[in-house]
């Protein structure tokens, strides 16, 4: 395992490796791409409310959101609730960077330690959303105008909240890591079936020989 770690990719490999790292680099400098997105619609509002949430930041029709959520008694939504935007951007563009390294130093060991980080990252940064809406439909103030029921927003997927279709779906920012995390095990993939190719023949030529 270890002389395997300490070794390098082939060159088709070792692309993937980079393009990764082109994909997560740019993150911290254009976190233009939407990670999250949640669509609400009601009666009072035909043309639909919508929450964006980006990297850095959560936009969209808050002030909006925020109004209603002041009947019911929920938390109002800002993006200075969210630790997570301090320092979401720059751990992206950090696991680009070992990627980068990665690919430059054509070494697996950098490549698998970043794919690691990059994976629990994203089951951490996953769980934090889930644990984000829960707060926000259970913590309830008693005191609001609106007494309701507490209530778990849709993660992924659609609910009905009250008179509200709520529609939560990844944004393209998402995609685009998911496509980004899977680079190395279709790397790895890549590898194996290499290997094994290059076994079947040089097994091929000893029969023959």
């Amino acid at each position: 395992m270890v002389r395997y770690l300490t070794g390098g990719f082939r060159s088709s490999e070792r692309r993937l490796i980079l393009l990764a790292a082109l994909v997560l680099l740019p993150v911290f400098f254009l976190p233009v791409l939407p990670i999250w997105e949640m669509h609400l619609r009601a009666p009072q509002y035909p043309e639909g409310l919508k929450l964006t949430i980006y990297s850095n930041t959560i936009r969209g029709d808050l002030d909006k959101v925020n109004s209603l959520n002041h009947y019911v008694g929920m938390h109002a939504i800002t993006p200075e609730d969210f630790a997570e935007f301090r320092y979401l951007p720059q751990l992206l563009t950090g696991f680009g960077f070992l990627a980068l390294l990665a690919g430059l130093l054509n070494r697996r060991w950098i490549a698998a330690l970043g794919w690691l980080l990059f994976t629990g990252f994203a089951v951490y940064m996953f769980r934090d959303y889930v644990l984000w809406l829960y707060r926000y439909g259970h913590e309830l103030d008693p005191r609001a105008a609106i007494t309701m029921k507490s209530f778990m927003p849709p993660v992924i997927g659609y609910s009905k909240m009250a008179n509200f279709h709520v529609l939560s779906l990844p944004g393209p920012g998402t995609v685009v890591l998911g496509i980004a995390w899977l680079l190395g095990p279709l790397a790895l993939w890549m590898e194996r079936r290499a290997e094994r190719a290059h076994a079947h023949a040089a097994a091929a030529a000893t029969v023959a020989a």
